[in-house]
């Protein structure tokens, strides 16, 4: 009788020794450290214009990553496209804009300007996108002309 209650012990206890949990805690990987940068829009469309005035837009942007997002870089693809970074880091869940202003002179039509936007996010390097289109009063055009 002793052995078969101690066959039945053994028997529980190396079922209960497989099937239970490792005694040993898992040791949780290390989420990498990384700063994402995420635009409201990529691109923002000015609408119809004059061309008296700058065109002027601010993109929105969060930091979806877990180390503050540093912004590099913000350089138009012209001389009549600028852009105004954030001075100071973004945290992390934090938002902030990038200026950016056109100088229409000289354009008339639809067009299109692109900024370059440089960062230690994952994604280093965002091109953001400016249209719209000129309409320029006929009257204006003739005596610039003559």
């Amino acid at each position: 009788m002793k052995s078969i209650n101690l066959f039945v012990a053994l028997f529980f206890f190396l079922i209960n020794l497989s099937c239970g949990e490792n005694s040993t805690p898992k040791k949780e990987t290390p989420k990498p450290q990384i700063a994402e940068i995420k635009f409201q829009s990529e691109r923002i469309d000015a609408g119809v214009t004059d061309g008296k005035t700058n065109v002027n837009v601010d993109f929105k942007f969060l930091n979806t990553g877990n180390i503050p997002l540093v912004i590099n870089e913000v350089r138009g693809n012209c001389h009549c496209v600028q852009g105004t970074k954030p001075e100071k880091p973004i945290e992390p869940g934090d938002s902030s804009v990038i200026s950016v202003s056109f100088d229409p002179a000289g354009v008339s039509g639809s067009y299109q300007r692109t900024l370059m936007v440089r960062s230690n996010a994952t994604r280093d390097s965002v091109e953001l996108y400016i249209t719209g289109n000129i309409k320029r009063d006929t009257k204006e055009v003739i005596k610039k002309s003559h």
